[in-house]
């Protein structure tokens, strides 16, 4: 009940940032891995919504929100188009969330392992255009980020010898600028 009420109310910044602080983000993950699919459509609706306040996207990705979110487009690929379009929008919202990062001496990462963002990398050509889209978004705010120099890295690396559906995008994410900070 309190999922589906997340997921359909516009809520204001201060009252995401009140929900989030009121703990709602442990019974949401908990839906996303163990409910059955409308449900887990019902959290990461919520959890979009939530996510869509930078502070909460940081807190969420320190909590292991990403982890639930990726193998939900890696398990429904096939089966839950309208899931997969949620699980990517939130993953974007997360990924623009670590651009908005205060200088911070650790900055916060998005994808803990080169493995991740091959993973999120190779699913541009395996899924719908609304997910297409949000994970090229996700990629693109990465490259803004505190960690940029990094993905740009990881993204050359996972994009050679790749025939890729948008080379001209990606193309565009990955020069990298010689010195960088």
């Amino acid at each position: 009940m309190m999922a589906s009420t997340l997921a359909e109310l516009e809520l204001t910044d201060h009252n995401k940032a009140s929900l989030f602080e009121g703990g709602a983000l442990g019974p949401l993950l908990h839906l996303v891995s163990c409910g059955d699919v409308r449900m887990k459509k019902v959290a990461v609706k919520a959890l979009q919504n939530l996510s869509s306040l930078p502070a909460n996207g940081l807190q969420m990705i320190k909590e292991g929100a990403v982890q639930p979110l990726l193998g939900l487009l890696f398990q429904h690929i096939s089966s839950s188009s309208s899931l997969c379009e949620l699980a990517a929008a939130t993953i974007m919202h997360l990924a623009l969330s670590t651009v908005s990062q205060e200088s911070s001496p650790t900055p916060i990462s998005l994808l803990e392992s080169d493995n991740d963002t091959f993973r999120l990398f190779s699913l541009i050509n395996l899924t719908g255009s609304n997910v297409q889209q949000n994970i090229l978004r996700a990629f693109h705010a990465l490259c803004q980020s505190p960690s940029a120099l990094n993905i740009k890295t990881k993204l050359t690396e996972v994009t050679r010898g790749c025939v890729c559906v948008c080379p001209v995008l990606v193309r565009k994410l990955l020069p990298i600028k010689g010195k960088e900070k």
